[in-house]
């Protein structure tokens, strides 16, 4: 990621077209013909139109039938309309049946059984969902293989990395054999927790060997990992970052577990530095089964504990963190949409020295996106070589035909004329136009609706490949009357206001009915101290609001939307927002992530016991 990406081209030569079209063609010719055996292409409602176009009789492969690439894709096109997680749900439910047969949940959904079963984190008001993951060849999982390789970079001078990753899982799926034998252990867990299992060869089934591991590079030991409790995991993390001198990057996955692990570090400072002199792993909750491994791998260390001691506590002095890491060069974190309001505190941290570098758009569905230039936090890079990406127009009807492809539109306009004024392919896509991502992917989904909106910013001039913007949740938005005011357009009015709030830490939006006119309640964190001119911070929101919502103008106006609160949580109550979910959800350390807009009544009520005052 030291290397600068040329900069983005607007429009594609034949050449890049010839190429894209080519790739996706195969992409697409592999996922059909591989995935068409499987139980739930046989048995889903969503697509018996599809099966009836390709006349395909029980028991019959598609790779016998004598399909073009471009005769399969005009198939593809035409018959399989959007889906949904609920079009996937009854037959992804054979996993948790009980008991769970292999022959019932093999070739499910991708051939084989999956290596784990990756659950959506489950905190944005919704339940669960779970997408089972599959082994596959090396030219389809390219997306992966890069992604981990830029998570763990190699150091030249025996640097090491802090990589705060979970191997916590929810449980593990165990279909049996004709015999009543485990056929595989199954675990069901946080994409990143399975991915990490996978890079680093930690089966569950052996966990209690892996917990006594660590891996050369780490800086911590993998019994870490193993580590429910969120403020022990952070804790046990800096611990033995702490402990390593030549520490070069730092990786959370998400910038507020960064800004969480810089926080533990702050406040814990004086009993860090004192389990590093005295080699003692401390009485903390939730380590007990892992005590033991943690304690292997910690000896005291009078000499570090010294040095640190001279750097002393954090002070109003930017880079804190290149003084206890001399060599520290980047955080690896995903720093685009809502990730973004906790950069400036990070950076008082790690100085401007320090890089913050994003890694990849992936969710618990597939790996959508890379990043593309360092300097820019919110710039990546479509992945078309391990699944079909299709792109929506937030602006058009929401039906298939209206969807950008990677394929060649030719054979389309010739037998569906009609489509052809609809179409947008891929190298066509509008540079600054928003579309909802939808994903045909190599685990069985097929035009899956991931809900994500990006805004296209360019092509890769050395494959054509788009690059897009992250934006926002599709309908993630608050509404009290007729607006309908957008994720996007939240954080937008944030970050116009913050200088007022003497800078904004994290923030989230709920509606509030305290008054007989309602208006939105926006629970704010401050980095530091309130700024002088806080108290005209709602006067100021409403102003912004109205300027980017004509119809929150228009309302506001009437007197159907009150001017908005402002309340101020405590410090470090998004924080401990994130423990709380890990505690009460099962969810894995580190991967919590709050959502702009709050509805859920249980998570209003926690974090309004927070509020210190109003505004």
């Amino acid at each position: 990621m030291d290397n600068l990406s040329p900069a983005p081209i607007t429009s594609l030569t034949p050449e890049l077209v010839q190429r894209l079209r080519e790739q996706a063609l195969d992409v697409l010719s592999y996922l059909v013909k591989t995935n068409s055996t499987t139980t739930y292409f046989k048995e889903s409602d969503v697509l018996p139109q599809f099966r009836a176009a390709l006349r395909l009789s029980d028991g019959d492969q598609l790779d016998a039938l004598d399909y073009s690439a471009s005769e399969l894709f005009e198939i593809y096109h035409n018959n399989v309309g959007l889906s949904v997680y609920e079009d996937y749900l009854p037959v992804i439910s054979r996993f948790f049946e009980q008991p769970c047969n292999k022959s019932s949940v093999e070739n499910l959904m991708a051939p084989g059984l999956p290596l784990f079963i990756a659950h959506s984190s489950g905190t944005s008001g919704g339940a669960a969902k779970y997408f089972p993951k599959y082994r596959h060849p090396e030219h389809m999982s390219r997306a992966m293989a890069e992604t981990a390789r830029l998570a763990n970079p190699q150091s030249s001078n025996a640097g090491k990395n802090c990589i705060t990753f979970s191997l916590a899982y929810r449980q593990v799926v165990t279909p049996l054999d004709e015999d009543g034998d485990i056929a595989k252990h199954i675990p069901v867990c946080l994409l990143t927790s399975g991915l990490g299992r996978i890079e680093n060869r930690l089966p569950v089934e052996k966990d209690a060997l892996s917990a006594t591991l660590k891996v050369p590079n780490y800086s911590s030991p993998i019994a870490v990992s193993f580590i429910s409790n969120y403020k022990s995991f952070l804790f046990m993390h800096a611990l033995f970052a702490l402990l390593e001198p030549k520490l070069e990057t730092i990786n959370t996955v998400f910038t507020t577990s960064c800004r969480d692990l810089c926080r533990t570090i702050d406040d814990h400072w004086e009993d860090l530095v004192h389990c590093i002199e005295t080699g003692v792993i401390p009485d903390i909750d939730g380590i007990e089964h892992v005590k033991d491994n943690l304690q292997r791998f910690l000896q005291s260390s009078p000499e570090r504990a010294e040095a640190l001691r001279r750097i002393g506590k954090a002070n109003d002095n930017p880079g804190w963190f290149k003084q206890i890491w001399p060599q520290l060069r980047a955080v690896l974190a995903n720093a685009s949409g809502p990730f973004a309001t906790v950069i400036p505190e990070i950076r008082h941290y790690i100085g401007p020295d320090v890089s913050v570098q994003t890694l990849a758009i992936a969710s618990s569905e597939a790996y959508l996106a890379v990043a593309y230039d360092p300097r820019d936090l919110n710039l990546y890079k479509v992945i078309g070589s391990d699944d079909v990406i299709e792109f929506l127009p937030v602006d058009e009807p929401e039906e298939s035909k209206y969807l950008a492809q990677s394929v060649c539109p030719i054979c389309l306009a010739r037998v569906v004329p009609w489509y052809a004024d609809h179409l947008v392919y891929q190298w066509n896509v509008e540079t600054g136009r928003k579309y909802e991502v939808i994903l045909t992917t190599r685990d069985g989904f097929w035009r899956y609706r991931l809900g994500d909106v990006v805004e296209i910013a360019g092509f890769d001039p050395c494959d054509g490949q788009p690059l897009i913007r992250y934006i926002e949740r599709r309908n993630m938005h608050i509404r009290l009357a007729n607006e309908v005011t957008t994720e996007t357009q939240l954080r937008d009015v944030i970050d116009a206001t913050s200088d007022w709030f003497g800078g904004v830490s994290e923030f989230c939006v709920t509606a509030d009915y305290r008054q007989a006119v309602s208006r939105y309640a926006f629970l704010v964190e401050l980095q530091g101290d309130p700024g002088a001119n806080i108290s005209a911070v709602p006067a100021a929101l409403h102003g912004q609001l109205q300027k980017h919502n004509e119809n929150y103008l228009k309302d506001s106006r009437v007197g159907k939307i009150g001017v908005p609160c402002v309340r101020v949580v405590r410090p470090g109550t998004f924080g401990d927002f994130r423990e709380w979910k890990v505690r009460t959800t099962g969810a894995a350390s580190g991967q919590v992530k709050v959502p702009v807009v709050i509805w859920r009544d249980a998570d209003r009520a926690w974090l309004e016991e927070r509020v210190m005052y109003d505004i």
